[in-house]
């Protein structure tokens, strides 16, 4: 069956191929990949979804560099608008999931595309996603800056891939953001992930003063940020969180600890 959905993608008929790619991606089997990634160079915007979002189910890392090209190609295509919708949202995190750390050929294309003037503000912040997701310490620098002077939705694509690069550089400007972005929740949010992932023990004491944050979203990412930093010595922090008046900071709190815990962790938290 499968020969017979690779046959189809090779056909003029877009229907058919989009079905063909629909189904290869549902069986997931990675002997389609070559075939999707073929299917991707078709002009037609429904032919490129149809591949794209199949590599996406597939999950193959040897498709994420011509997925990254596709992109690459024109700032202004279809493929670009329905990504950017809500509905795009599984295709955008697939392609952050597969895209391979130490893929220095995709870094450099996509440090090149951010120096171009002609992406789009969001299509700037996922393409700074995508660079975190290579590890490329190259570009530790230059997402520092943004950072710290950039718009909200450019400095948390900054933050996010400075946490996945994993550079003690960033450290003090993630806790500068953390600790000194009052209007700008979102930063701080992905600050405390990103300083939980980067694993320095130095920014404990933020990340325990951000239990406290005003914003439930924050007070979740500093309880999480906290269990994967490994230091016992924050349990009593944790504990305190598990009353907090969001459920989803009890949550994070809860899985914390346990993470932290030697032993399996058991409580019951108060109506």
């Amino acid at each position: 069956m499968i020969e017979q959905y690779l046959a189809a993608l090779a056909l003029d008929d877009i229907p058919a191929r989009c079905d063909a790619a629909r189904m290869l991606g549902e069986i997931r089997d990675p002997a389609a990949v070559e075939a999707l990634v073929a299917c991707l160079q078709h002009s037609d915007a429904k032919s490129q979804y149809s591949a794209f979002s199949a590599l996406v189910k597939i999950g193959a890392a040897a498709a994420a560099p011509p997925m990254v090209d596709t992109l690459l190609g024109t700032s202004s295509s279809r493929l670009w608008e329905l990504i950017k919708l809500n509905i795009g949202m599984r295709l955008r995190a697939g392609l952050l999931n597969i895209v391979q750390r130490g893929d220095s050929g995709t870094a450099d294309k996509l440090t090149n595309a951010l120096k171009q003037d002609h992406y789009d503000e969001y299509q700037r912040a996922y393409l700074m996603q995508l660079l975190g997701r290579t590890g490329d310490e190259r570009a530790v620098e230059s997402l520092i800056n943004t950072l710290i002077e950039d718009t909200e939705l450019l400095r948390v694509s900054a933050a996010d891939a400075l946490g996945w690069i994993g550079d003690e550089r960033a450290v003090q400007p993630l806790l500068s953001a953390l600790e000194q972005s009052p209007a700008d929740s979102s930063v701080r949010e992905v600050a405390a992930e990103a300083l939980g992932r980067i694993g320095n023990p130095e920014v404990i004491p933020a990340l325990v003063a951000s239990l406290t944050d005003t914003n439930e979203w924050v007070r979740r990412a500093s309880a999480v940020a906290l269990g994967d930093l490994g230091d016992q010595s924050v349990m009593d922090a944790l504990a305190q969180a598990l009353g907090d008046e969001s459920a989803l900071v009890q949550d994070a709190a809860f899985e914390a600890i346990k993470k932290l815990s030697d032993t399996s962790f058991t409580t019951e938290i108060s109506p």
